[in-house]
């Protein structure tokens, strides 16, 4: 592959412009790329702009063709996480692949998390606690919470908790015996009074995770190590297999599901049970009396519990009307807030309670932007995905900035169409303090 070498030489750091040449010539030579060009700035201060990266993306934009830019490591990228994923993001748009020419670390999300760490945490004590972790984890030792069906004895290894492998063995049987889906394997444990270890109901997730959980047959998985026959199993080899093959057989193939987000997911409550209301896409088709088939999406929000855990009633609200209806309660409420402001006289200071939550609603953002740089480091992710990420803490911040009065909120949802979704979903968990929907009604607190 042809490859473009470039390095970022900040002031103080270590290593010379010429080892890092070499250094990429090395790379490519080993790998068999084909080196192209450099790029190189040196002597830069921490924080200062580089035109040298600027070029280098130039020179990708013109080239239209694909290349490798190599990095010693992720510092050249960035000074932190989020820069780092900014570059990454960057160069994926450019059709480029980006690779570090270290041995150990040659993923640069990877390399980053090595050579940056996280904010706030010091990277030597994380190292020696993962090593730590690992080291258990090669023993066979439970690390964390047990899952459904174990404990943690004694010696550190999971023992099975015989009532809660009763349970257990049931699903099984209801799954690959009886034919039952997952909503309806809630339903039947549920019906009969079964608790989960918490003493909550059984939903489609806990089923899901227990169904595909190869500890249940006596293997234990962590850092990429797997040991079978590490505890005693639940679950015979054949009767896992077959749940898995039955998994996959119920797939629905030949159907690419791309579906919008909704725009209050997380923030609706049920009136009747207190759960969380979800979105749900439904597609129809039908054939008309002329013979030519009608096709339709349908949207709307639905009560979790209904859908999940098999109790509460059928609760729905299509999707633009109930959107439609928070939006007009929301800018009641905001224009109250506002008059009430006003009432309190112009020389009054502007009102500083929304800062807190504003800053929340950044960091909030900012913690789903790491954990998705995680995914993205392990490989479960693409940069894309990233992407979207980055796109949601940017709105965040936006809105966290920029709107400190009910005037300028009131302002913001009557330009309500020009936003981007971002944008507007970050906007409602700022200014939305609960959401509780009936069928008849909805009640909007700010």
């Amino acid at each position: 592959m042809r490859a473009i070498g470039y390095f970022r030489i900040e002031e103080g750091q270590d290593g010379s412009l010429a080892e890092m040449e070499s250094g990429f010539a090395r790379y490519c030579e080993l790998n068999l790329h084909q080196p192209v060009k450099t790029f190189a700035s040196t002597g830069i201060e921490k924080g200062q702009a580089d035109a040298e990266y600027g070029r280098m993306l130039e020179y990708l934009a013109k080239s239209e063709s694909e290349f490798l830019v190599v990095v010693p490591d992720a510092r050249h990228l960035g000074q932190d996480l989020e820069s780092v994923a900014r570059s990454m993001v960057e160069l994926d748009g450019m059709e480029a692949t980006v690779a570090c020419s270290s041995e150990e670390f040659p993923d640069p999300l990877q390399n980053a998390f090595q050579t940056l760490g996280v904010k706030g945490v010091s990277r030597t004590r994380s190292q020696s606690i993962k090593e730590s972790m690992r080291m258990r984890a090669s023993r066979g030792q439970a690390l964390g919470r047990p899952l459904y069906g174990y404990r943690i004895g004694s010696g550190g290894t999971l023992e099975v908790v015989r009532e809660e492998a009763a349970v257990v063995e049931l699903i099984y049987r209801l799954y690959t015996k009886d034919g039952l889906g997952l909503r309806l394997i809630a339903q039947r444990l549920n019906e009969r009074d079964i608790a989960t270890r918490r003493g909550g109901r059984w939903n489609v997730v806990s089923i899901r995770d227990i169904l595909k959980n190869a500890a249940y047959i006596g293997t234990y998985e962590r850092f990429g190590m797997r040991r079978p026959k590490a505890h005693e199993a639940i679950i015979p080899p054949d009767v896992f297999r077959a749940a898995q093959d039955q998994t996959k057989a119920r797939r629905p193939f030949g159907r690419v599901m791309n579906p919008e987000p909704f725009l209050l997911s997380g923030l609706l409550n049920c009136a009747y049970c207190g759960n969380k209301m979800m979105g749900v896409t439904r597609r129809q088709s039908w054939k008309r009396k002329d013979g030519q088939r009608a096709r339709q999406v349908y949207r709307y929000y639905q009560c979790q519990s209904r859908n999940n855990q098999s109790r509460c009633g059928y609760h729905t609200w299509r999707a633009p009307l109930l959107e439609g209806t928070v939006l007009k309660q929301l800018r009641y409420a905001l224009r109250a807030k506002e008059s009430e402001s006003a009432s309190e006289g112009a020389g009054s200071s502007p009102p500083q309670d929304g800062q807190g939550e504003k800053d929340s609603l950044a960091r909030i953002a900012e913690r789903r932007f790491l954990r998705a740089m995680r995914r993205a480091a392990r490989g479960d992710v693409s940069v894309k995905v990233l992407a979207e990420y980055l796109k949601e803490l940017d709105a965040a911040r936006r809105v966290a900035a920029s709107i400190d009065h009910p005037a300028e909120a009131t302002t913001t949802l009557d330009n309500w169409e020009s936003l981007d979704l971002e944008v507007r979903r970050a906007f409602l968990a700022e200014h939305l303090d609960r959401v509780v929907v009936e069928d008849d009604g909805v009640e909007v607190t700010v």
